[in-house]
């Protein structure tokens, strides 16, 4: 006759929260097209006062700015290689 096994699992929340919010945020980082001022300082992590400072004023930005009843728009890909060479200089 066989014995009974008791298994306990115990999940770790947090990293579980962690690693769907890193899902969501990759699907949405590969859909996303066009992005405004906002969009990009919430995706950076920045206020608008030092994204404008360090980025948006930058002459690159100001290339691939789009523009439509003074508000700004940026493509993504162009907008994120664009940060990523700004910060390199740092």
């Amino acid at each position: 006759m066989l014995s009974e096994a008791k298994i306990n699992v115990e999940l770790d929340t947090d990293s579980i929260k962690k690693y769907i919010q890193q899902k969501i945020d990759e699907q949405v980082h590969e859909s996303l097209f066009l992005v405004d001022v906002d969009t990009l300082c919430k995706k950076c992590s920045m206020s608008r006062r030092h994204m404008e400072e360090e980025f948006l004023n930058d002459p690159r930005f100001k290339l691939i700015e789009k523009r439509k009843a003074r508000k700004r728009f940026y493509y993504w890909e162009e907008a994120k290689n664009v940060i990523e060479e700004i910060i390199d200089e740092w």
